[in-house]
């Protein structure tokens, strides 16, 4: 049908005058009707005929004018220009109609006025298509939607910088307006350039286009014009870059050499496909007293962003209320793609609940009551990318529903009822389903048992002792001194030894003939700073506070234990905080205590930041650092950072310490919001 080919939104150069045209008409006629109050509608109508063939007159004058002035396509130009001249004769002519009063008069005024609007529309027409191309009304602006889904494998000029002309510079530089005689439509059209020569040549050392864009928006040479939608300084970058890498036409940006800041700018350009993304796009925002509404009754749901419509849903524990509450979460089931029912009473009776929440990407049922009963549950959430069922009576019948499910990427059936064997058969055969099965005995403990390391503190000014102890018979201790791992060519324990600078001692257990003990590490730290003020610049977890700032600077290790009131803990969240030293000290070393217990959902730090100021106010960084993420394990561990910087003379020092935010993808409770545990933080 023709009216789905016809761009509705390029009728807007047509019509957006008739408002302008109508006010100003409006106030005419009540200065008219001030000197005639009494107004038939036929004087009204000659009235208003004779005002449009005089604004049309002048119309036609100054665009006649303006045509001789050059960039227009001279074709596009004469049927314009002729078409408005019909236009304006034809409307004297209906006007003089209106006012005879004779018979013929009167029957060639409706056939006239008809002629008079298909004129108009006529002369708009060949006008919108000299300003903005000549197939402007009817054309297809679909192949222009280009989507981008890997920026790497993206063709730089066809792809990114085309469509950002097509956008900003083709409405001025196309064939029906060819301004400066400069055609931006297609790679040969700017390789040809314009009157001012090629866009490419060099202008104060800039390229042309480059050169035009910089300039003051209220500077005629300035491009886009003033009164145009201008260049973002995104769009911006991006042509520099591509014009600076010898305005390639076929190459793909993998090709091209990237800065930091271009990266990011061209990771926004790739179009997420993702099942998240395309379920954004089709369904609304919560309202906010919905979730408010859920809060009052104890119900965890929370949006995955800010402006995103999609949530991320816990029921985690719930035990009494399960369905009651499922049945609230059921109002705007459509919204939410996370749902934590782990540890709760999720049965088989209750499963059918499940299949309600139809956009579910990530669904946690571990340690539920959930069986081969409920597994055809999993079938109808086609977006189904995570499916956690740690801790179930779930058997291999979960794999006949599994590969069903296109979306699976992640099935994790720790402790459930599913065989080594058909594990493995099934990740021979779906290998892009990540599959996490770990056997149960997988972090038995070994026969030996680590050595004891025995000191009276762990902070010391001159020198400490330190004994090792070890209750196995005819077995030997190993230990290092420098953050090694020990073997049994390491270090041979003989009896107490002294230490007088920070140290960190590993030690282990040797027996003939037996598997040798794990390391047992603990970090001796020399500290000779006094402080006047250390503030926690983010507020610790309110049942982990320590004594606030103090706990960092009090000299005391927190325990495995961590709920002794040593540490400060920070869930989903990173740490700073900012010490103040009594006098300014030249520092060469930080050290950062943390805790590792991954079954309590607390892991190491993955990164940390060091800035310095000597007034408090402005700060510079010094130092910057990248921790590797944990391997799998079950241990409870202490462990010192030790972060070299430069010798820097400072009375402020600011740490940063980043979290790992999510439990990584190899815990029970994968992305569940992960914790960091700090204890001290010694500057030497």
């Amino acid at each position: 049908m023709l009216i789905l080919t016809i761009q509705i939104g390029h009728f807007h150069p047509l019509l957006v005058h008739l408002p302008i045209g109508i006010i100003l008409l409006a106030f005419a006629l009540e200065i008219y009707g001030h000197f005639k109050p009494k107004l038939s509608i036929n004087e009204i109508v000659s009235f208003t005929l004779a005002t449009a063939a005089v604004t049309a007159l002048f119309s036609l004058g100054t665009g006649w004018l303006l045509g001789e002035e050059g960039g227009f396509d001279e074709d596009l130009l004469f049927l314009h220009r002729w078409m408005a001249v019909a236009f304006t004769v034809t409307t004297m002519v209906l006007f003089f109609l209106k006012r005879s009063e004779s018979i013929v008069a009167q029957k060639l005024y409706i056939p006239v006025f008809v002629i008079v609007l298909i004129l108009i529309a006529a002369t708009g027409h060949y006008g919108g298509n000299m300003t903005h191309g000549e197939d402007y009304l009817f054309r297809d602006t679909a192949p222009d939607d280009i989507i981008i889904k890997d920026v790497a494998e993206a063709q730089v000029h066809a792809e990114i910088v085309q469509p950002i002309l097509n956008a900003k510079c083709v409405s001025c530089h196309n064939k029906g307006k060819i301004k400066g005689g400069l055609l931006m439509t297609t790679a040969q059209d700017l390789e040809k350039g314009g009157d001012s020569g090629s866009v490419f040549d060099s202008i104060d050392g800039k390229p042309l286009l480059v050169h035009r864009i910089h300039l003051p928006v209220e500077d005629e040479e300035h491009m886009p014009p003033k009164g145009k939608v201008q260049l973002t300084p995104e769009e911006i970058t991006l042509l520099e870059w591509w014009i600076t890498n010898d305005h390639c036409l076929n190459c793909k940006t993998k090709d091209l050499n990237t800065s930091e800041k271009l990266e990011v700018v061209l990771a926004s350009l790739e179009e997420d496909d993702s099942p998240r993304a395309m379920i954004a796009k089709e369904v609304d925002a919560v309202p906010e007293s919905w979730l408010a509404e859920l809060k009052t009754f104890g119900i965890t749901a929370y949006p995955l962003e800010e402006g995103n419509p999609l949530l991320i849903a816990s029921l985690f524990g719930e035990k009494e209320e399960l369905e009651e509450k499922l049945e609230l979460l059921d109002t705007h089931a459509e919204n939410i793609v996370e749902l934590n029912l782990g540890n709760s009473a999720m049965n088989d009776t209750l499963s059918e609940w499940i299949g309600r929440f139809e956009n579910l990407t990530k669904l946690q049922l571990q340690n539920t009551r959930i069986t081969d009963e409920s597994v055809a549950i999993f079938k109808e959430l086609p977006y189904l990318e995570s499916l956690n069922l740690y801790g179930t009576a779930i058997s291999d019948q979960i794999f006949e529903i599994a590969e069903k499910m296109p979306g699976l990427k992640s099935l994790y059936l720790y402790q459930t009822q599913v065989t080594p064997t058909t594990t493995e058969r099934f990740q021979s055969d779906f290998p892009d389903i990540a599959v996490q099965h770990i056997p149960k005995d997988a972090f038995k403990s070994v026969t030996l048992s680590a050595p004891t390391i025995v000191a009276a503190t762990t902070f010391f000014k001159d020198s400490l002792q330190i004994a090792l102890e070890n209750t196995f018979e005819e077995s030997k201790i190993f230990y290092t001194l420098d953050g090694t791992l020990p073997d049994s060519t390491a270090l041979s324990y003989k009896g107490p030894f002294t230490i007088k600078e920070s140290t960190t001692v590993s030690a282990m257990v040797f027996k003939e003939g037996w598997k040798s003990s794990e390391v047992n590490t603990q970090s001796f730290k020399t500290t000779a700073v006094d402080y006047a003020d250390v503030s926690l610049n983010t507020p610790p977890n309110e049942k982990y506070k320590g004594q606030f700032g103090k706990t960092l600077v009090d000299l005391k290790r927190g325990s495995t234990n961590f709920v002794d009131g040593n540490w400060l803990g920070y869930e989903g969240s990173h740490f700073s905080t900012t010490l103040t030293l009594k006098e300014p000290k030249e520092i060469s070393t930080v050290s950062v205590g943390a805790l590792s217990a991954p079954t309590s959902w607390i892991f190491y730090p993955v990164g940390l930041q060091v800035y310095v100021s000597d007034n408090g106010k402005q700060f510079k960084r010094i130092k910057s650092l990248q921790f590797p993420k944990e391997e799998p394990n079950n241990s409870v561990a202490l462990k010192f950072f030790d972060i070299e910087i430069p010798p820097t003379q400072a009375k402020y020092v600011k740490v940063e310490i980043r979290s790992p935010l999510k439990n990584p993808s190899w815990h029970p409770n994968p992305g569940g919001k992960s914790w960091i545990f700090i204890d001290e933080i010694i500057l030497n």
